[in-house]
């Protein structure tokens, strides 16, 4: 089934201090491995605190093509996989996320084979490549037609392989996706250099309580040793750190004080001693961080790494941040060529950058040099992609005026209830065209299910 999406477009009135307390929703990249990883048993599976965000929709929607019944109200979405049927899963609502790669793992390992369209997502030049050459090293075979990736195993099965992941990146999705194939595949699997964030963890732990022999998840080295089958398991998804991240830099970009909860502290480390040294105010209590600002940030460099390190996620936001800071901040983007191309965008609103980016795709770092400004202005601008979106909503916040974020359904895909949230910390904002519904309620599900 494909998604329609329709573009939105947010109104932002900046100027405002904002000050209060949010409840962080669950995490999106945990929430997109763990409901394929559901696909791996038969029966009846619960999720808990599932983030009512675009990109859980759509994969909702692809899944309930494969013969899976869905229920999402609430947070809590429930699955009967009993019906499980593998489908060809064409380009589509495929091709809308990036998460769609996880059910290329899980059906060829279920079923053998797999057809399906290449993922889509944020414009960021992510390849698939890291994907293809773990499935062939596991014993498929693998061709990618035009638009196309078809997987077939000769044998039947899986079989376990050493995947040396290229230590600079650390891929997260290859990381959740070698798991999800190699935990029903025969014998063991080595993953080198295997990324370690928390929702990598989370699906490692979610794998191992339906049965998954799993041992090393949150190292560099992690083992699977392949099992039968694996039985149904409910799980509650973690908090999303990035939200948690792009709540306290709203209140810091403001001048306010925004206070997050429900996300452990050391999942943002890197990210928090950062504000302390652009020279916001940071207090970690229990299951809470609160973060202030007084006068512009000072001048500062930041650069993205692999789990512990800075997040990427979170450096358009930061960058948003910096972009009224008191002298020459730089940012350093390890991961993501195209991660930089916000500031576009940005500069619409007052911002003033040098941004380096090499021609060749597969050159890193990429640069930006930040030249703080006193103010910024409103203005009227377009969301490339989802963090992208999210620093202009930021930059919209603390300058006078009205700000149009156009395409602002892109902001969607990765925060629950923005507006919402928003506007109990005291900030004018609306969403002019709203998103339509998608999977809710009973949709495909058996009755009293």
């Amino acid at each position: 089934m494909e998604c329609d999406e329709s573009m939105a477009t947010l109104r932002v009135v900046g100027g405002r201090r904002l000050k209060g307390v949010v409840e962080v929703s669950g995490s999106k990249n945990a929430a997109l491995a763990l409901l394929p990883a559901a696909l791996l048993c038969r029966g009846h599976v619960n999720f808990y605190r599932v983030p009512n965000i675009i990109d859980v929709h759509i994969l909702l929607e692809i899944i309930k093509a494969l013969g899976v019944e869905v229920f999402f109200e609430n947070e809590t979405v429930q699955l009967d996989t009993t019906r499980l049927t593998p489908c060809p899963l064409p380009n589509g609502s495929v091709a809308q996320i990036r998460a769609s790669i996880y059910l290329a793992g899980v059906l060829l390992t279920q079923f053998g084979e797999v057809t399906i369209g290449l993922p889509g997502g944020c414009p960021l030049n992510r390849q698939v490549d890291f994907h293809l050459d773990a499935f062939q090293k596991m014993g498929a075979k693998v061709w990618l037609e035009g638009e196309i990736i078809r997987a077939v195993c000769p044998k039947g099965k899986l079989h376990g392989a050493v995947i040396e992941l290229d230590p600079r990146w650390r891929s997260v999705g290859t990381t959740v996706n070698v798991m999800l194939a190699a935990s029903l595949a025969e014998g063991v699997t080595v993953i080198k250099n295997a990324a370690m964030e928390p929702e990598v963890v989370a699906c490692a732990r979610y794998l191992k309580a339906m049965g998954a022999k799993i041992s090393g998840e949150g190292t560099t080295v992690v083992k699977i040793e392949g099992v039968e089958q694996l039985s149904p398991a409910d799980w509650t998804v973690i908090p999303d750190r990035m939200e948690a991240g792009t709540y306290l830099l709203a209140g810091a970009i403001t001048g306010g004080e925004v206070t997050v909860v429900g996300v452990p502290s050391e999942w943002l480390r890197p990210f928090l001693q950062k504000l302390l040294e652009a020279g916001a105010n940071v207090d970690i209590g229990d299951d809470q961080m609160t973060v202030s600002m007084d006068g512009r940030p000072r001048a500062i460099t930041v650069m993205t790494e692999p789990f512990p390190g800075f997040p990427t996620d979170l450096q358009p936001p930061m960058g948003a941040f910096l972009s009224r800071c008191d002298g020459v901040s730089l940012i350093v983007e390890t991961i993501h060529r195209d991660r930089l191309l916000y500031w576009d965008e940005l500069q619409k609103l007052g911002a003033k950058v040098q941004v380096e980016v090499a021609e060749n795709p597969k050159r890193l770092p990429c640069l930006a040099w930040v030249y703080g400004v006193p103010e910024l202005h409103s203005g009227e601008v377009i969301a490339p992609d989802l963090r992208a979106g999210a620093a202009l909503l930021l930059a919209g916040l603390r300058a006078e005026g009205e700000t149009l974020i156009h395409q602002a359904e892109k902001i969607q895909r990765g925060y629950a209830h923005i507006v919402g949230k928003l506007s109990s910390l005291g900030a004018e904002v609306d969403m002019l065209t709203e998103e339509p519904e998608r999977v809710s309620g009973h949709v495909g599900a058996k009755s009293g299910y």
